[in-house]
């Protein structure tokens, strides 16, 4: 027994880590999705006043506070949590960065950061937003917050204490970059990670490090609300599923964070495969540009000099081509959405405070900004003089590009305008978060239509959707599943058909005489855009798995491309009868596909690359 007592001092020695001798207690609520005046409020009111007769060392939430990230739902819960007598740490989920009306503007403000640092004695807790951004996607962690994670992690205060990271979404798959993330926290010694998203309580091992999945307030997994009780005591954690008083606390695992043998036999996820890129030897990066942050922006070229895009902390960047180096940049408030567009020597784009700005392109001065008041995400579009685009929540805009003027604003919506227009000979056609698409007059701004599903859920609307016109008609695609056609003139509905599983990813042939769309299950399909009823021209199963990805699909006269969620582009004939290549540029979503006039197509990552990719397009297939 002396023998073992010293063998299991000396693995605490030197295992880096330095474990209380009083134990140390956490409430942790997770996915309380909490919308005023709904049960959920009530329940994490109970929960709250449980957790003050409790007392807990400290309280962390790790995200999905919300159900659609409003600003009434965020203020909600901040009031409710506010209400806690011991310290407590908030980091936001899916719900609050996928659908903010601010863009996570106001998330930052009411808590102050989306990541935070807590240290005591013994334990340094360090959360991080795991994302996704302002669209579907998997989860990512910014590339400006794995730094930050080294930063913290390597700094000599906080050394010698045990490491627990907090995330909302596990580290595994479903986290683009989870390999990155685990590798920095494995090179830190970490010996626990909190997280959520899966609304059971349960143990995971994320590829040695053992990961607690809290429980959500409501938890089909339990009869009653409740929240993840853990106690770290020495070197060991019980974790219980805790219920307010005189229901039940249960313990449900415990285990040595210095040997945590129980998580060894459960499920590691796999590293990304890039094999695929070996196959179709023809394909060349021309161009590679590796950003410091993230990149939530498409990109924007200027002849074949000039490359403009946005990233996460909130600079616009003009990038030489030729040299690969920054010849101007500003920075604005809060991460860049809005995908530079670029007329008449002017670049425009707008930012999560409300701008809609005009730079010129040459050198980066700033020419002419608006300001709406409302986070604008959109991509506009220019035709002659005139930028069209979203105005965030309060409006759509026509504006005279070289001089900023506003000549007309439409303000009869009551949704954010995050997707790009199509615009037609008369028409400008655009879709919001409130249920709608709308279709406006190009020179007055009137409204001349608009049209919903006839769903009153919000998160079916066409949103952040790239409608295209063509022979007459409007095309859309939702997250409803649906794709629709719509007369151009009237919005009257000519067909709407579920019978591919579509979401918000689409284009058009040049020609206009096909429509096309990449489904969720694999395949991209072309249907006409002639027919009064729907038809489908051809389907094929392009082998990119589960995918929603907002990416707009792009085509030239041969060929079609779509783009993934984990950094796949592909190429199909736009005969659809064979894959004419494909390659994994990366492991995050791709932001859209911007094909130039040398059989190249240029993309961004969230991952923060920029990159020109070429193969010979433009031979007969």
């Amino acid at each position: 027994m002396k023998k073992l007592i010293i063998v299991f001092l000396f693995a605490i020695a030197f295992s880096g880590c330095k474990f209380g001798s009083e134990t140390f207690t956490i409430a942790h609520l997770t996915d309380i999705h909490v919308s005023p005046g709904s049960e959920a409020e009530e329940n994490l009111k109970v929960i709250v006043d449980d957790i003050n007769k409790l007392k807990p060392d400290v309280v962390f939430v790790t995200g999905d506070l919300t159900n659609t990230g409003s600003n009434e739902e965020l203020k909600t819960v901040k009031l409710i949590l506010d209400r806690l007598k011991v310290p407590y740490f908030v980091i936001p989920g899916n719900h609050e960065t996928n659908w903010s009306e601010s863009a996570g503007l106001l998330f930052n403000q009411l808590w102050g950061n989306d990541r935070f640092v807590f240290k005591t004695a013994d334990y340094l807790f360090v959360g991080f937003n795991t994302g996704p951004y302002m669209k579907m996607g998997d989860g990512h962690v910014k590339q400006e917050d794995l730094n930050w994670l080294r930063r913290v992690l390597s700094a000599p205060e906080n050394q010698g204490r045990t490491l627990i990271s907090l995330a909302h979404y596990p580290l595994a798959d479903g986290l683009d970059n989870w390999v990155d993330v685990v590798n920095i926290l494995k090179e830190n010694n970490c010996k626990l990670d909190l997280c959520g998203h899966g609304h059971r309580l349960k143990l995971l091992n994320f590829d040695g490090i053992p990961g607690i999945m809290g429980r959500s307030l409501s938890s089909p997994q339990f009869n009653s609300s409740g929240y993840t009780l853990l106690e770290l005591r020495n070197d060991s954690v019980i974790v219980s599923n805790k219920e307010p008083e005189g229901i039940k606390t249960e313990r449900f695992f415990a285990f040595s964070l210095l040997s945590p043998d129980t998580i060894y036999n459960l499920e590691v996820s796999t590293p990304p495969d890039f094999s695929i890129n070996s196959k179709y030897t023809d394909v060349n990066i021309t161009f590679e540009w590796k950003d410091t942050a993230s990149i939530f922006t498409g990109p924007c070229l200027v002849g074949d000099t000039l490359l403009v895009y946005g990233n996460s902390l909130g600079y616009i960047k003009g990038i030489s081509i030729p040299e690969k180096k920054v010849i101007w940049q500003h920075r604005y408030e809060g991460s860049l959405f809005s995908t530079p567009v670029f007329n008449k020597g002017i670049v425009a784009f707008g930012n999560v405070s409300g701008d809609i700005i005009g730079l010129d392109a040459a050198d980066g001065v700033e020419k002419w900004k608006i300001n709406v008041d409302a986070a604008v995400l959109a991509e506009g579009i220019a035709e002659n003089n005139a930028l069209y685009i979203g105005g965030g929540d309060v409006g759509f805009l026509k504006i005279d590009i070289t001089s900023g003027q506003v000549l007309w604003k439409f303000t009869g919506i009551s949704g954010l305008v995050q997707g790009k227009p199509a615009i037609g000979k008369d028409e400008v056609i655009f879709g919001a978060w409130d249920r709608h698409l709308y279709c406006l007059d190009k020179e007055t701004g009137l409204l001349r239509w608009k049209w919903n599903n006839g769903t009153t859920v919000k998160l079916y609307s066409p949103g952040n959707i790239k409608p295209v016109i063509a022979n007459g008609k409007v095309f859309i695609v939702a997250p409803d599943r649906f794709m629709t056609a719509l007369d151009l003139k009237t919005g009257k509905e000519i067909w709407r058909t579920n019978k591919h599983k579509v979401r918000e990813s689409m284009g058009m042939s040049p020609d206009g005489n096909q429509v096309y769309a990449k489904l969720m299950n694999d395949s991209i399909i072309a249907m006409s855009s002639h027919t009064v009823l729907p038809k489908t021209i051809w389907a094929i199963d392009a082998g990119i798995g589960y995918d929603h990805n907002p990416c707009p699909i792009t085509a030239g006269e041969r060929w079609v491309a779509g783009a993934t969620k984990n950094g796949l582009v592909t190429v199909v004939s736009s005969r659809g009868d064979q894959i004419l290549w494909q390659y994994k540029v990366g492991n995050s979503s791709i932001n859209k596909l911007v094909p130039d006039e040398k059989d190249g197509l240029w993309l961004t990552l969230m991952e923060g690359v920029v990159i020109n990719i070429r193969y010979p397009m433009g031979r007969t297939y």
